[in-house]
């Protein structure tokens, strides 16, 4: 079984679950894993997804006695119920305005109009709802199942990236600045005797920016690397 311990490692961002903090979730696609409020015998876990942002679930866990992994359930985020009501309360504000400034068969066709848009945005946005959901629940089940192993891949990893050290003369690169340094020289040459000369300035050094950028990146990565070999 699972420890509580292990679980409040994988919140990066401790905070409450509360309506403020599931709106400003929603405002972005939080790919930080996890964010989460500790309580004392349970958590509460989420992260927002791509399409759904603010319609992500909250993961509730469990524990007994032992501080054991007992059981998770999965409950709607209080910024989701909130946007559910603000919508219902729209659109009969908005039925009821448009039966009260338009004749009987107007306000027939223009509740029908809205009901046929609303059910099918309702209907796009539950097909994307569950593709995420599945994927944020076997993300979970995946990382619970997972922690010894993930903590050690990550600690190898970590390790591999301080000590790993990009070869700048290897052939893939080398044949990529014989391909793009001409280019880059070309490009320099006809904002000059070109661009520059007919006029065209802003064309002209906009080229010259750009024909630079790649060079000086390179020159300044290999100067890096030698100081820090």
């Amino acid at each position: 079984m699972v420890d509580k311990k292990d679980i409040e490692k994988l919140i990066i961002q401790n905070k409450k679950s509360n309506l403020i903090t599931h709106f400003k979730d929603s405002q972005s696609y939080n790919t930080t894993k996890y964010s989460g409020e500790i309580r004392d015998k349970e958590i509460l876990i989420w992260r927002s997804a791509y399409f759904i942002r603010g319609d992500y679930p909250i993961f509730h866990l469990t524990f007994d006695d032992n501080n054991k992994l007992k059981e998770i359930k999965m409950e709607k985020n209080p910024f989701n119920i909130f946007l559910d009501r603000v919508t219902i309360l729209v659109l009969l504000i908005l039925i009821i305005t448009v039966f009260i400034s338009t004749n009987l068969k107007t306000t027939f066709f223009a509740i029908l109009a809205i009901t046929i848009i609303g059910f099918l945005m309702r209907l796009l946005l539950a097909k994307s709802k569950i593709f995420e959901t599945k994927i944020l629940i076997e993300e979970l089940k995946k990382t619970i199942n997972n922690l010894d192993e993930l903590n050690t891949s990550k600690q190898k990893k970590d390790q591999n990236s301080e000590n790993e050290k990009v070869n700048e003369w290897s052939f893939s690169k080398i044949m990529s600045r014989i391909l793009i340094y001409p280019f880059c020289v070309i490009l320099i040459w006809l904002a000059l005797t070109l661009m520059i000369p007919e006029g065209k300035i802003i064309e002209g050094i906009f080229a010259i920016i750009v024909a630079l950028a790649y060079p000086i990146s390179d020159l300044l990565i290999i100067i890096n690397k030698k100081n820090y070999s």
